[in-house]
């Protein structure tokens, strides 16, 4: 099955991303680019939406599709929360067209603390966040 295209590791990477959310100074700032890059991402399909691909230990509903080609990895992500598709936006960003090396090396924390959102990230959706990371480890190996 063909992955859904999606901008985040190709045209926008996990330095433009963090740079983009930088500039913006206020909450509700970063919010709004949040959700206008979740809407950039494809809305999965009822197939999609399998128990298989969903990604557990998040309080939203978040499905993976992944596909590999040698050690290069490729995403697509969907969720039933318009803030967490914005989040996914961001994870694929850094881990879309990446090396299995380079994504187990990922610090998701810092990227998130770059770009200005670590502190904004209640305790549950920070343990969603990891929970997405470990997901996206036990798929690459």
């Amino acid at each position: 099955m063909a992955l859904p295209h999606h901008p985040f590791g190709t045209e926008l990477n996990q330095t433009t991303v963090t740079e983009m959310l930088a500039q913006h100074t206020s909450w509700e700032d970063k919010y709004r680019q949040l959700i206008l890059w979740g809407k950039r991402l494809p809305t999965f399909t009822d197939a999609q939406k399998q128990t298989a691909n969903q990604v557990h230990g998040c309080e939203s509903a978040v499905w993976f599709l992944h596909q590999a080609e040698e050690d290069t990895h490729y995403f697509a992500a969907d969720s039933n929360a318009r803030i967490v598709k914005g989040l996914l936006a961001i994870v694929l960003a850094c881990v879309h067209g990446q090396h299995g090396n380079a994504i187990h090396t990922l610090d998701i924390d810092r990227v998130f603390q770059q770009a200005g959102l670590a502190h904004h990230l209640s305790e549950s959706r920070t343990n969603g966040l990891h929970a997405i990371i470990e997901y996206i480890h036990q798929i690459t190996r």
